[in-house]
């Protein structure tokens, strides 16, 4: 007789606590349709929970970081609505280690669920800083599952993220603890934060993975991915969206399976508990709701790998305030979309939630061609763990054409700065913000005390509002 387990994921849902405009394409153009909060996916999963048995919940990271309540709380406002939810373990994210080290570890000590992560070790004690994996005992079988959370932490994050912590790809803990499980337990599943590339690479090296949920990439994956016999998934971000997978195992095997990205839409029951947390956690920030910094007349988002007009914000706003040549601003795929019409203080600061200070560099030509060849390389490395997440460099005051699938160091076709074609002797003066951008450049920096957000509100009270110019600057041929 088959035995059968229903999985759920949710991932990457920073801070998005409640219902909200959510991106989609309708053909070749986006909509926006209300979707998403954490009260709709809890009644989601409880209402399966009592109806059937072996039913297991997990988050794949990214979850304590994104909007004004978690920013202002360092996650801690979160936690309420957590123990009220019916998750069963949780892998941590890169921005789940934005408040540093002993924060983390004190939100995770007041789960009711664990906290999984088999490739970050304690500089300190020498050990895993997170329980490795877990085995969940269910009716009929045994399951085992195993954290892993983002392997390039140190080398894309601000140093005070990874202040004592060391960070592996995870190839060989997972590598292990498969061969430990293999045989103890009916399933393994990997919860995983390395993005979905990596994920299926991780899937074709270490033999014996069933299922790994894949966190990072915001993926919103209808069809499993297949990879040398694991079932890959992931269930996009923003709270939006829930994985569901129904396994059916018969005689140690997976016989059958169905998965399903179940769409958070307006229309779903709200579990009310959560609802009244969520409520009381967004309360406090009424002022920054209501407080409307400008306009937008254009739709704001990051749905899109080359530019976007969220990002086209910033750093029209960086240029604006700064004598440069280029303004750049790191390639984040975090933030709910934002309709055209009025910007709040609460929208601003999901938009860059970072609210960095800014800095300035000079940077010869031959220097920033090797910067955003090393950005393209990022992204489109023939090697998925050669990947290292998010998208390509936003920018203002430059214009590129390059071939993604070239060698590296061979992308970039052209090449113009403030209309003129890149001069690899010049130089170029840069404005930017924050730690994370253009890291390997931190020597060279000089800050200000001007932050993103002060600087994005000036920019809209000079203007009046924000229009984005269609004629795109970047573009792959």
């Amino acid at each position: 007789m088959a035995k059968t387990l229903t999985i759920f994921q949710q991932n990457d849902s920073h801070g998005c606590l409640d219902m909200h405009d959510e991106f989609y394409w309708q053909g070749s153009k986006p909509v926006l349709r209300k979707a998403g909060g954490l009260a709709r996916i809890n009644q989601y999963v409880k209402n399966v929970k009592r109806q059937q048995n072996n039913v297991l919940f997990f988050d794949s990271g990214d979850l304590f970081h994104g909007t004004l309540p978690l920013l202002k709380s360092q996650g801690e406002a979160l936690i309420p609505i957590l123990k009220k939810m019916e998750i069963d373990g949780f892998v941590p994210g890169n921005w789940d280690f934005a408040y540093g080290k002993e924060q983390l570890k004190k939100l995770t000590s007041e789960l009711p669920f664990p906290t999984l992560a088999c490739n970050v070790r304690d500089n300190d004690t020498k050990k895993p800083f997170f329980i490795p994996y877990r085995e969940f005992q269910m009716e009929g079988m045994d399951v085992g599952v195993i954290g892993l959370t983002y392997g390039y932490e140190e080398q894309t994050m601000p140093d005070h993220f990874t202040k004592g912590l060391s960070f592996t790809l995870g190839i060989e803990e997972v590598s292990h603890i498969v061969q430990t499980l293999r045989g103890q337990v009916d399933l393994i599943i990997v919860v995983s934060h390395l993005g979905l590339p990596l994920d299926v690479k991780m899937a074709s090296i270490v033999k014996g993975i069933d299922v790994i949920l894949s966190g990072h990439s915001h993926d919103r994956i209808t069809r499993p991915i297949i990879a040398d016999g694991t079932i890959v998934v992931q269930a996009g971000s923003n709270s939006a969206f829930l994985g569901r997978l129904d396994i059916s195992l018969e005689s140690g095997n997976i016989s059958h399976f169905e998965y399903r990205l179940i769409d958070i839409h307006e229309g779903l029951q709200e579990d009310p508990d959560v609802k009244d947390l969520v409520k009381s956690a967004v309360e406090p920030f009424n002022e920054e709701i209501n407080h409307l910094v400008g306009k937008t007349n254009t739709l704001l988002h990051r749905m899109t790998l080359e530019q976007s007009p969220m990002d086209k914000l910033i750093t029209d706003a960086y240029l604006h305030s700064y004598d440069c040549d280029i303004a750049f601003s790191h390639g984040w795929r975090y933030g709910p979309p934002i309709a055209a019409g009025p910007l709040s203080m609460y929208d601003l600061n999901s938009i860059i939630p970072t609210n960095p200070n800014l800095f300035t560099l000079e940077v010869e030509g031959y220097a920033l061609r090797d910067i955003m060849e090393t950005n393209l390389e990022m992204v489109f490395a023939a090697d998925p763990f050669e990947q290292k997440g998010g998208y390509i460099l936003r920018s203002s005051g430059l214009a590129m054409t390059y071939k993604p699938y070239n060698p590296r160091g061979q992308r970039i076709q052209t090449l113009y700065v403030g209309g003129k074609e890149l001069d690899n002797h010049a130089t170029y003066k840069v404005v930017g913000g924050g730690g994370q951008l253009l890291k390997g450049s931190e020597k060279s920096k000089t800050y200000y005390d001007d932050r993103a957000i002060d600087v994005i509100c000036s920019f809209l009270k000079d203007k009046g509002s924000f229009e984005l110019n269609d004629n795109n600057q970047i573009i792959s041929v």
